[in-house]
């Protein structure tokens, strides 16, 4: 989980915090942000694309 967690944080180091709002567009639960899996980061990075209009330092070919 560590590595999902270091990801996690990569993103968000990209975009910034996190909030309130950008739970709610994301579909990401405060339980999933905490402890996140693989799926939180598909759908961290798949909300940082279209919300920023950007891709991060990660692709969805990270995990395959």
């Amino acid at each position: 989980m560590n590595e999902f967690i270091e990801e996690r944080d990569a993103i968000l180091s990209e975009v910034g915090e996190f909030d309130e709002e950008d739970f709610v567009k994301s579909g990401i639960t405060l339980e999933e942000y905490n402890n996140p899996t693989a799926k939180t980061i598909e759908k961290l990075i798949e909300y940082v694309k279209v919300e920023y209009n950007q891709t991060p330092i990660y692709s969805d070919d990270k995990n395959d």
